[in-house]
């Protein structure tokens, strides 16, 4: 039984679940967004290896883009509303 896929999706979980609790417990420091970065880069690190090992079939890519998109959160708040203001302007 080869258990080494499995294994290999440990640390995209542990990666994608620390960028979550660091961007809703952690807003308050000084190197709040430079953590955020540097997990958000962990992540897709370590998206990438995991879709090379298991290929790019339907269920693991579902998997990582699901955690991709709950872990790095913040990140997709920001470029939406970088494309609202891009797009529309801001005003209340």
């Amino acid at each position: 039984m080869n258990l080494r896929p499995a294994r290999s999706w440990v640390p995209f979980a542990c990666a994608s679940t620390l960028s979550f609790l660091a961007y809703r417990t952690l807003f308050a420091s000084e190197w709040y967004y430079a953590l955020l970065w540097l997990l958000a880069g962990l992540s897709a690190v370590f998206a990438a290896r995991l879709l090379l090992q298991t290929g790019f079939r339907a269920w693991p890519v579902a998997a990582t883009a699901v955690g991709l998109l709950v872990g790095q959160w913040w990140l997709v708040e920001a470029l939406i509303l970088r494309a609202f203001w891009r797009l529309n302007g801001f005003a209340p």
